[in-house]
């Protein structure tokens, strides 16, 4: 176990995929189980309107029992092949399913940095708890991980995700044109990086 100095983070059981668990104060981090499929269908089709114009084009069969058979399969293969690390986020204590954050496209060598992704229920937001959930993903990579570099993108118009990058100490550095394609359209996106201290 291991447990941060500024905030009280803790994280548990790396580098088991079942068992890893990052808790910060008001959330609880674990990697998606297929156990987590009934709540995470209700969720995103809750979020549905909301979602889609931030994320790729969601397939005609994302909510099937199979799809996120795969997608956990996915997941965990990411995992243990130190290519990518997904994690759920849930409430404490009631234990509420309200968001995800990714570890996408970990590269090692001497680059060592990654792509960070995430999204949370929009009852959810302006309460913080993406900041923390960002943070405690941040300290994760750069402690456990051994990470130097985290890198982001959000789109041009997605203040919410920009405030909360630069909240995490994000900087912005340039614009990549039709960057990736979003709900079926390829988009303009902003980039940021974050280095770690040192």
């Amino acid at each position: 176990m291991v447990e941060t100095h500024q905030k009280k983070i803790t994280i548990e059981g790396f580098p088991s995929y079942k068992y890893t668990r990052i808790k910060t104060p008001r959330l609880i981090l674990k990697a998606p189980q297929k156990s987590d499929r009934e709540d995470w269908v209700a969720l995103r089709e809750r979020n549905e309107e909301y979602l889609k114009p931030f994320e790729p084009a969601w397939g005609h069969e994302w909510h099937t029992k199979g799809m996120f058979s795969k997608r956990i399969a996915r997941h965990e293969d990411y995992w243990k092949n130190d290519a990518g690390y997904g994690f759920h986020l849930f409430l404490r204590p009631s234990a509420q399913l309200i968001g995800a954050v990714n570890i996408n496209h970990v590269c090692r060598g001497a680059a060592q940095y990654a792509w960070l992704g995430y999204w949370i229920d929009k009852d959810f937001e302006g309460q913080g708890l993406m900041h923390e959930a960002l943070d405690a993903t941040l300290r994760f990579s750069f402690s456990i991980l051994k990470l130097h570099r985290m890198n982001a993108a959000t789109l041009l118009n997605n203040t919410r995700s920009q405030h909360v990058l630069e909240a995490c100490g994000f900087k912005k550095e340039g614009v990549a044109e039709k960057y990736v394609e979003i709900n079926g359209v390829r988009q303009d996106h902003i980039l940021y990086g974050l280095n770690k201290a040192s």
